[in-house]
């Protein structure tokens, strides 16, 4: 009897961890994805936190600057804002659980360096970002890079906790939300170049060695970018510019054939070229 006790005590207590856990990013502690999207559930899950306090609703935004974007052009940064907004009394914290989704439902874009309070996890080859420890404020900023050309509209799904803190997942209140952006096919590649520089592959396709010749509009230090057909950074290298012509190289032979994106980035501006790799 003592012993079956000890082992309740310690189930109890193994349980209360695991509930205490998720205040940490319900993907980063416990692997679960609630973010509302197809084939997922939300905060309000049994397995989760229970719904109905506080009577949240969740807003969902793409900014650039200061003005909502309707529609996000291939390559660039913006910032996602989520806000949650209690109905009724004042929760003591809040958390949230975003995703971005080709309307295939893989992963549409990336997310940049985010704040200390934010967090990446990749599940299932999907980038959720989400709380790192519950927050004083229901509004939750951070950075996302768009996916390359032609990958048109992306969802962003969030769900998010108004919370009062008790280390229960009851007396909770959550709700989720979409927000659909289209892709700008107006503005093409080439267009965004003529704002920095002209950036070429030579030759393209490209088997261990990308090289780039770069007519620059204006000289100092640049960033050069590699995304994947996904929208993922899978590479970044600087780039020493002269006004006219330069040229650089960089070491590609670790990367899977494919369709990638050549971004080049500095001075509040951007160019970008598709690169073929063998």
């Amino acid at each position: 009897m003592k012993f079956k006790n000890i082992y309740t005590v310690a189930a109890v207590i193994g349980l209360f961890v695991l509930l205490q856990s998720r205040s940490g990013g319900p993907a980063t502690q416990a692997n679960l994805r609630v973010t509302g999207a197809p084939n997922e559930g939300t905060c309000g899950n049994n397995t989760c936190h229970t719904a109905g306090a506080f009577d949240p609703s969740v807003t969902i935004e793409l900014l650039e600057g200061d003005d909502l974007v309707a529609k996000y052009e291939p390559g660039k940064t913006y910032t996602l804002r989520i806000t949650n907004t209690p109905g009724t009394s004042s929760p003591a914290g809040f958390g949230f659980q975003a995703v971005s989704l080709t309307a295939s439902n893989a992963q549409a874009g990336d997310w940049g360096t985010t704040p200390f309070s934010i967090i990446t996890k990749t599940i299932a080859n999907k980038k959720y970002i989400e709380h790192s420890a519950p927050q004083t404020t229901g509004v939750f900023e951070m950075p996302w890079v768009a996916p390359i050309a032609a990958t048109g509209k992306v969802t962003f799904y969030a769900s998010s906790l108004a919370a009062n803190n008790n280390s229960q997942t009851s007396g909770d209140g959550s709700a989720s939300g979409s927000l659909e952006v289209e892709e700008n096919t107006t503005s093409s590649t080439s267009e965004l170049g003529k704002e920095i520089a002209k950036v070429e592959v030579l030759p393209n396709p490209v088997s261990d060695v990308l090289n780039l010749q770069i007519t620059s509009r204006s000289a100092g230090y640049h960033k050069l970018r590699i995304f994947d057909a996904a929208g993922n950074i899978v590479k970044t290298a600087p780039a020493d510019l002269q006004v006219g012509r330069n040229t650089a190289n960089v070491p590609v032979g670790e990367l899977a054939p494919g369709l990638y994106l050549v971004q080049l980035c500095g001075d509040g501006h951007m160019a970008a070229v598709q690169m073929v790799k063998l």
